[in-house]
């Protein structure tokens, strides 16, 4: 998210924000707002402002300084405190097309780390068999992390950290499968874990009985990261 535009439709996505709502708030016209949003121009400092009051967010953040995304407001002790962002949102722009180009329900998986939310996942969506496929981002150093599948989806209380967003991609919960593509560090090998969530359990499980079948170009990704960890250990 390196442009004006990006962020503010990034910021709209997590503060559930239409552009009407944003309209009304700040005062500024449909048009010139329209014109932000497409990126064809720059908001003013004044309008960029009124933006980011409306959001909520830090006005450094929305101009693409790299500082948190939240903005801090004083307390009556006179400590700064930040309104508290999601644990986890998925977010769709154009990061993701390099992998799947002109598939539309292709998101960011972003996770909340340190008062940032940090990009995480690639997440292909598919409404009509009501299956989300989950790829590490293997490009931080602490991608080892995200190698096998993460144990809050196992977990009753936990697994909403990755579920609670499910309407705004048209998931749903109590029928949903899950593909992740992990890799197996003992072998170097990638793996495809199916999940399917249990409405007696109330959390994911894994599945040996639904056939799999993985996304092509995700599955490449992971056999890149486990040849790439192979020669590095041997």
């Amino acid at each position: 998210m390196e442009t004006i535009s990006e962020r503010i439709k990034f910021a709209m996505n997590i503060k559930d924000m239409k552009q009407a709502e944003l309209v009304q708030k700040t005062g500024i016209t449909k048009g010139a707002f329209s014109s932000y949003l497409s990126g064809r121009y720059y908001p003013k400092k004044d309008k960029l402002e009124l933006i980011a009051d409306a959001l909520g967010v830090d006005i450094e953040w929305l101009a693409g300084k790299n500082v948190p995304m939240q903005k801090a407001t004083c307390m009556p002790n006179n400590e700064l405190e930040s309104e508290p962002l999601p644990e986890y949102v998925f977010y769709k722009n154009a990061d993701t097309e390099y992998l799947l180009d002109g598939i539309d329900d292709v998101y960011m998986g972003l996770m909340n780390e340190s008062t940032a939310l940090v990009p995480r996942f690639y997440v292909l969506v598919n409404t009509s068999l009501n299956e989300m496929h989950i790829l590490p981002l293997f490009l931080r150093k602490d991608s080892h992390r995200f190698y096998e599948c993460p144990a809050e989806l196992f977990d009753s209380q936990l697994h909403s950290i990755f579920t609670k967003d499910f309407d705004s991609i048209k998931m749903v919960l109590s029928t949903s499968m899950i593909y992740y593509y992990g890799i197996d560090t003992e072998i170097y090998a990638p793996t495809v874990e199916v999940l399917s969530y249990s409405q007696n359990k109330g959390h994911y499980e894994p599945t040996e009985d639904y056939p799999a079948v993985p996304v092509e170009e995700f599955l490449r990704e992971v056999q890149k990261e486990a040849l790439y960890l192979k020669e590095k250990n041997q």
